[in-house]
């Protein structure tokens, strides 16, 4: 699910990227938000094929990278905002909410694994 995620997320992103003007999230803002998307989704689905052992550990990971997504993007959505339309404003508010969530269930769930660090 996380993987797939991302993907939406590189997707909408890319949108944003033809849309600048519309979104108003300068383009190396957005570039740096692809790239870290496709290394989240890379990520997941390593560990969806592999299928670790103590996939608990690696769920926690997962959650945390996501949690460090979103405040990323809330860094920067305070750092652009002037630049920011209601449509940007909307979309990463959204995004933000929608991992947030995915990052809290994520957490939850690897507490089910066995998490050994």
């Amino acid at each position: 699910m996380d993987a797939l995620g991302a993907c939406v997320s590189i997707v909408c992103l890319f949108f944003l990227y033809a849309n600048e003007a519309m979104f108003g999230m300068p383009h190396y803002v957005l570039c740096n938000f692809i790239l870290i998307a496709a290394c989240l989704a890379t990520y997941s689905f390593s560990c969806y094929f592999f299928k670790p052992k103590n996939w608990g550990l690696y769920l926690f990971i997962i959650a945390i990278l996501n949690i460090s997504y979103c405040l990323f993007t809330i860094y920067h959505l305070v750092q652009n905002a002037p630049s920011i339309t209601v449509y940007g404003f909307v979309y990463f508010v959204g995004e933000v909410i929608i991992i947030s969530l995915l990052a809290f269930f994520e957490l939850k769930l690897s507490q089910k694994g066995s998490i050994s660090l």
